[in-house]
Formats: structure tokens, sequence, C-alpha cells
């Protein structure tokens, strides 16, 4: 029996092959509309439409690609300049420690030159110290060379508040404490070899350097550095004077100038001074009745101790003065020196 003459099997089979033809046209309409096809057909028939949006479509495409060739390029050259500047640093680094080398030669040297100048002075001037007195020839003490004390450390004996807090006056009575470093430094010197000390032995400090201009050092701190400004020096020696029984209430801090009232310089002022009053000369004024004596630690010259930086001695002001007691020499005093 064949199969157009069996009615049953062939409706079977159109059944079956409608069914095919059904699930391959839904499958067909699926992949035209997917994600990866649909755009490639709107950007086809957009493009046939608006041949202008395939032309910006190319050249934002070529700008990308341009745009990522610049980022490669950037992140190379950051890479460079990352590796030369790690470079210099450490170049930096060997210079600053040359320079630090040098400056502490320089300084060797420097102390060097003042004790030669010194023995040179005090070998040139020994004939000028014989004094005849009763027709007897006698020998003026000469000047005392600088002390010298060599590889000594000292270390804090006290807190030192942060340089930002510290205030600009320089009242002997915050700053003078006296400490087993002070106690030390000056022990079995006369008043003449402890402003030689401080002289030679404490480097000069422009506080500049510090990023403080106006900073003060305590005076245990500016024997820690071996370093300081005339105020600091001058704090240090009415600590050490102290040290050596000096009352406080007898000396003070004074503000020296010029005539015309620049280049301020602090001193230490003393009375009831223990030395040869004679050499003080013109380097002596009243205050309130009372005689006080300049004494200039900063002065580098290789002088007697009494003696005041060059710049200041022809036309000399004092300005003004911190004592012990806070009360006392408030305000500009404008005392010459006579």
């Amino acid at each position: 029996m064949s199969m157009s003459n069996n009615p049953k099997t062939l409706s079977v089979i159109l059944i079956m092959t409608h069914l095919v033809a059904f699930i391959v046209g839904v499958a067909l309409v699926n992949y035209a509309n997917s994600p990866a096809i649909a755009p490639k057909a709107q950007v086809a028939e957009v493009s046939e439409a608006n041949p202008q949006i395939a032309i910006d479509y190319n050249t934002m495409k070529e700008q990308y690609e341009k745009m990522n060739e610049r980022i490669t390029f950037l992140e190379n050259q950051n890479m460079d300049y990352t590796w030369q500047i790690t470079s210099l640093g450490t170049e930096i680094l060997e210079r600053d420690t040359e320079i630090s080398n040098l400056k502490s030669e320089i300084k060797s040297l420097k102390n060097d030159i003042i004790m030669l100048n010194f023995i040179l002075e005090s070998q040139n001037n020994k004939t000028s110290n014989e004094i005849v007195q009763n027709n007897s020839i006698v020998i003026a003490p000469e000047p005392t060379p600088p002390a010298v004390e060599a590889d000594t450390v000292y270390t804090p004996y006290m807190s030192y508040p942060p340089y930002g807090s510290r205030g600009t006056m320089p009242y002997p009575t915050a700053y003078a404490t006296v400490t087993p470093n002070v106690v030390k430094f000056s022990s079995g010197l006369s008043i003449e070899e402890i402003v030689n000390k401080i002289r030679f032995n404490i480097s000069y400090l422009d506080h500049k350097t510090d990023g403080y201009p106006y900073m003060i050092q305590y005076a245990d701190e500016t024997l820690v550095r071996g370093k300081g400004d005339c105020t600091d020096k001058a704090l240090l020696l009415f600590s050490c004077l102290v040290s050596k029984g000096y009352s406080v209430n007898d000396m003070g801090i004074a503000a020296i100038s010029k005539c015309d009232g620049q280049a301020l310089h602090d001193v230490i002022i003393i009375k009831n001074l223990a030395a040869n009053k004679d050499n003080f000369g013109k380097y002596h004024f009243d205050v309130d009745g009372e005689t006080f004596y300049i004494l200039d630690p900063t002065n580098s010259l290789s002088t007697n101790a009494y003696e005041v930086s060059p710049q200041y001695k022809d036309c000399l002001i004092v300005g003004n003065l911190y004592f012990y007691d806070t009360n006392k020499g408030k305000g500009w005093m404008p005392y010459k020196i006579q």
C-alpha cells in the first residue's frame, strides 16, 4: 500500500514538515536579532542611508587608537622620569654628605688658624707686656688662650620645648638654667677662660637655617648642639657665671647696636666683676646708679675677654635689657657706652 493511499500517514508527514519549518524560522529570527548581529546590521543600514556616520565612526576609532598609543608613550616616559628622579636623589644625598665633610674640614682649619693667630699675637706682643716698676721689669699676664676641649659630647639634661613654641625675649630666667653640662663646661676656669672657651668652642649659628630666625636656645642646648648665635652664647655665659657663684641679680642680657640702631647684637652685662675693671674702659654704663660691664662671648678675634665685636666698639648704644627679674629693664634704654 502506497503512502499516498494512506491519508493518516500523509497527515503525520505534513505536520512534521510544518513543525520543522516553524522551528527553523524561529531560530533564524533570534539569530538576526542577537546583540552580535543586530548592531552591524543597524550600522550597515544607517551607513547606507547616511555615509557620514561611517566616516565619523572611522574617525573616532582612529582617535581612540591614537589616544591609546599616547597613553602608552606617557606611561613609558613616566617610568623614565621616575628613574631619573631616583638617580638625582642619590646624587643629591652624595653631594650633601660631601658638603658636610667639607664643612667639618673648614671648621677644623678655622680653629687651627685661630690658634696660630693667637700664638703669633702672643709672641709679637710679648715684649710690649714688659712693665717697668720700681726700676725692675715685671712681666704682665698674657691673654688667656682659647680653651680646647676635643671630642667632648654633651647629652641633654633637660627637655627643650619645640622651636615654634619658644618666645623671642632672651630672659635668663627661662633660658639660662644651670645643668651638669654647664658645670662641666666651666669647671676650673676663670671668667676670661670661660668667655674665650665659648668664643672658640661654640660655633656660630644663624637660626635662619633652622627656619626660625628669632629662635632662642637654652644654655644646656647650646652645649649639646655645639653651636649658637650671639643670644645663645650670651645666655650660656650667664649660666656658666651663675655656676661659678655670680648672683643672677648682678647680671643681665643687653641688646647693643651701632649709633644708627642697626645690627643688633646680644652680650652679657655684669656688675661686681671679679676681674681687672681697668681693661673694660669704655665698655661699661650705668643703670639706676649701678655700673655694668660688657662681656661679648661671640667676638671671634683673638682678643681679651673684655673686647666686643669690632663693628660695635666705635659707636655703641645699649638697647633692651633682660634681667633675671623680668620686671627690671623693660623697654628700649639708649645708654651710651662710656
